[in-house]
């Protein structure tokens, strides 16, 4: 860790209380202090209609009864897309995205998305999967059709979430969350929605005033490891990036005067 890395950890960790760590306020106050400007990141979508030489390795076209279908995919990174009726896809590491040359509204998905779909009242924009069917006009929420329990989290607008296109559903809007299992026919929405069911695509964990051992479940289902801590009966505010795992645990460990080990 360089001599400016060792600064501003030591500067965001003065910036916390007892059970509670606000990482944006110490940040901010570190980068003001050192008259540190960040920039806005620039997302760069590639369109991916007609020849996409650009993203080649991330597209394939086949033909299914003479219709080209164009395939989206996400190998080890998140990876973002441009539809042809301009709605954004991010994909997930590991997860698809498919669709018709002549239907490009109506997409099947293998894993997970966040989408921010185009309006288009004449065309519905839909996403079929195994055990999942979403229908929208034009709205921003994520799909996790990852494992057998399927998840849709809305950020904004009005979606509608079921089992199948035939099947009964239930609308969702904003900040609101519903999941359905293989033994259930109608999803259940969330009393409480998991804002960091979305944390992959925000490329950020938000925890406030959460007890630490949903803090490790949550950081455990995004890493696939597991945890140990001296201390569960802590609890933890704050904004974590996602970037680097081993950077989080420090600064629990060093926010809460814990020990964490990593499995």
């Amino acid at each position: 860790m360089s001599d400016f890395e060792d600064k501003h950890l030591d500067f965001v960790l003065k910036h916390y209380q007892e059970g509670r760590f606000d990482t944006q306020k110490a940040i901010k106050s570190f980068n003001e202090a050192n008259g540190i400007v960040l920039k806005p990141r620039r997302r760069v979508l590639p369109w991916v209609s007609g020849i996409a030489a650009a993203v080649a390795v991330l597209c394939i076209f086949l033909f299914r009864d003479n219709v080209r279908q164009i395939q989206l995919m996400a190998d080890t990174e998140v990876q973002e897309f441009v539809l042809p009726d301009g709605t954004e896809v991010t994909l997930a590491p590991g997860s698809k995205l498919t669709y018709s040359e002549k239907s490009p509204r109506m997409t099947q998905l293998e894993g997970m998305a966040y989408f921010e779909v185009a309006r288009d009242e004449a065309v519905p924009f839909e996403i079929t999967s195994d055990g999942v069917f979403v229908k929208v006009l034009g709205t921003k929420f994520a799909v996790d059709a990852s494992s057998s329990v399927k998840e849709v989290y809305v950020t904004e607008g009005k979606v509608l979430f079921a089992k199948s296109p035939d099947a009964e559903g239930v609308i969702l809007t904003k900040d609101m969350q519903a999941a359905i299992s293989p033994e259930e026919n109608t999803p259940v929405i969330a009393a409480e929605p998991d804002v960091n069911s979305i944390a992959w695509k925000r490329g950020s964990f938000i925890f406030d005033n959460t007890p630490l051992i949903e803090v490790l479940e949550t950081l455990s289902e995004h890493y696939k490891v597991s945890f140990e801590a001296s201390d569960l009966d802590k609890r933890l505010s704050g904004v974590f990036y996602t970037e680097d795992l081993d950077l989080i645990i420090c600064l629990i460990e060093s926010a809460l005067d814990i020990h964490i080990v990593k499995r």
